[in-house]
């Protein structure tokens, strides 16, 4: 993919856009779904002076989303959420150099799915400002066990983290143009190592179409979450890869804690967190115990967290910032973590879910496992 192949793409949707027909402005555009192309400019976001932002990396944003602003549901009219839907994100990674070194070529393109959903930050006039959050799964055709030039992806399928915050100016009644700046994030919790991840900052801009919809949009969900104060406990299993191995070594996470409801939207919460390790770190087999800042030398560590929830239908993404009570770890420095995860609610009280656990900015691994409220 290269920019005459976007320059190509944008002509394009202009020209498709100026040739639908308009609806009359007095049309209820609340009641709609809308299609979103988005041509993207991105660079690494490397942390070293040689390697911030030295790259080139080009994409495409195809998105289908659902006005959601006239539902009845609480935690929209409290979030001033706008939109949520679904977004094809392409990613040409070949230009992507690494970090001090030359990797080109080795990283090839990511194709990925994720859900997100749009909060309206602020208005003026007829234009607005937005910001976009999204989670999904991606494939990025090239590894470090395909290519070993590239350090920083271990597996193929990994979680997409992005975030954008862009200027919305109508052009006609159903077509707005978008500029704006974001964040993506790939890597794969630590499921396979080496995992340094792909984070990088973007530019970019595009159009939305909108398309009138028959139906009121004066929806509720029949779905509520847990109204009131809680008791949450939740428990898993997960496993942090070995060192250039397909091989993993694998943990337990347990969880328990209170959660104050705030209102639908926000959920302050703090709790214990305990790890389990199965495998401790053996410094006669260093290469095959070794988890990098997750490297014990006990099988539990423990802490205390605080943070909140946030609850969106059955979905709710949670993050936490702890302290350690007892960590008896190969690097003496490591005092803190945080948690992040987002659950799916089968019930009020039942939910499955898949938790992050890190040190500073390196993902330790990803817990899976069911979680209770009462």
């Amino acid at each position: 993919m290269n920019i005459k192949t976007i320059t190509r793409f944008k002509i394009c949707t202009i020209l498709f856009a100026n040739a639908i027909s308009f609806p009359s402005e007095a049309q209820e555009v609340n009641n709609s779904h809308s299609f979103e192309f988005k041509a993207v400019l991105g660079a690494h976001a490397l942390g070293d002076k040689d390697g911030f932002l030295q790259d080139k990396l080009y994409g495409l944003d195809f998105s289908y989303l659902k006005n959601i602003s006239n539902n009845k549901d609480n935690w929209i009219k409290i979030s001033h959420a706008k939109t949520c839907g679904i977004s094809l994100i392409i990613r040409d990674l070949n230009y992507l150099k690494g970090h001090q070194d030359t990797s080109i070529n080795a990283f090839g393109q990511a194709y990925g799915l994720a859900g997100q959903v749009e909060f309206q930050l602020l208005k003026i006039g007829n234009a607005s400002v937005n910001f976009t959050p999204a989670i999904g799964i991606s494939y990025l055709t090239k590894t470090y066990f395909t290519d070993f030039k590239n350090r920083f992806i271990g597996s193929h399928l990994n979680q997409t983290l992005k975030a954008d915050l862009s200027i919305q100016v109508p052009l006609k009644s159903n077509i707005t143009l978008l500029a704006g700046a974001g964040f993506l994030h790939y890597s794969n919790s630590g499921f396979n190592i080496p995992n340094s991840g792909i984070n990088s900052l973007n530019i970019f801009t595009g159009l939305r179409i909108d398309r009138a919809s028959s139906e009121s949009g004066k929806h509720k969900s029949e779905f509520m979450q847990l109204p009131k104060n809680s008791i949450e406990f939740g428990f898993g299993v997960g496993r942090r890869g070995v060192y250039q191995e397909h091989s993993g070594l694998f943990k337990s996470g347990i969880y328990t804690g209170y959660n104050y409801h705030i209102n639908n939207f926000i959920t302050a919460k703090a709790g214990l967190d305990a790890v389990y390790y199965y495998s401790v770190y053996n410094p006669q087999n260093n290469l095959g115990t070794f988890q990098y800042y997750g490297t014990s030398y006990d099988h539990w560590r423990t802490g205390v967290s605080i943070g909140g929830d946030v609850t969106m239908w059955k979905f709710i993404v949670n993050a936490q910032l702890g302290k350690y009570i007892y960590y008896n770890s190969y690097y003496k420095n490591i005092k803190w973590y945080w948690i992040s995860g987002i659950t799916y609610a089968i019930t009020p009280n039942i939910g499955i879910q898949a938790k992050t656990y890190l040190h500073s900015a390196q993902a330790d691994y990803m817990n899976f496992g069911p979680v209770f409220k009462f």
